[in-house]
């Protein structure tokens, strides 16, 4: 029994190694960024200037420098951070007896890459934060909940992505 149990662990392990399985990412701490970056450009799709401010504000770095794409000295130790921000979905989730909307589902999500000499070098996959929105009140406090969860759902997808971009997976 015991032989038979170490021969399937062999196997899986090697299986695993066979079939070029390994972790993604970069492990020398430096996260999705490589370490011999010196300026970092942060380009947002459309017009997501508060994703924009709050990338700045949070990315600050002793190892690069953010600066804006005209500013860029030396393209080999210049990096660019795509921030794409897919369009917000607001739904309706929930319904009365009557069929009036009670909750709406707001999703606000978007990816990242990290691109050097016009080559993307990482990306993050799709990021998604949603919450809900009940509609209990008026016109004025629903749109006023509206825009609270959204403010909301975009500080939370900021830290989700920099978290990833940190950790290069």
């Amino acid at each position: 029994m015991k032989k038979l149990l170490l021969t399937g662990v062999a196997l899986l392990l090697l299986s695993l190694s066979g079939c070029a399985y390994h972790m993604v990412g970069h492990g020398n701490g430096s996260g999705a960024i490589p370490a011999d970056v010196k300026t970092l450009t942060v380009a947002v799709n459309g017009d997501s200037q508060k994703v924009l401010s709050l990338f700045r504000k949070r990315l600050a770095s002793e190892a690069y420098t953010l600066s804006d794409a005209a500013d860029v000295v030396d393209e080999k130790t210049h990096a660019v951070l795509r921030v794409n921000i897919a369009p917000l979905t607001f739904v309706p989730a929930a319904y009365d007896v009557n069929g009036m909307a009670t909750q709406y589902r707001m999703i606000y999500g978007g990816s990242l890459s990290v691109q050097r000499s016009g080559q993307n070098i990482w990306q993050s996959g799709n990021i998604s934060q949603r919450g809900d929105v009940y509609a209990s009140g008026g016109p004025a406090s629903n749109e006023a909940s509206k825009e609270r969860l959204l403010r909301d759902l975009r500080q939370q997808w900021v830290t989700d992505a920099l978290g990833r971009l940190r950790s290069g997976f």
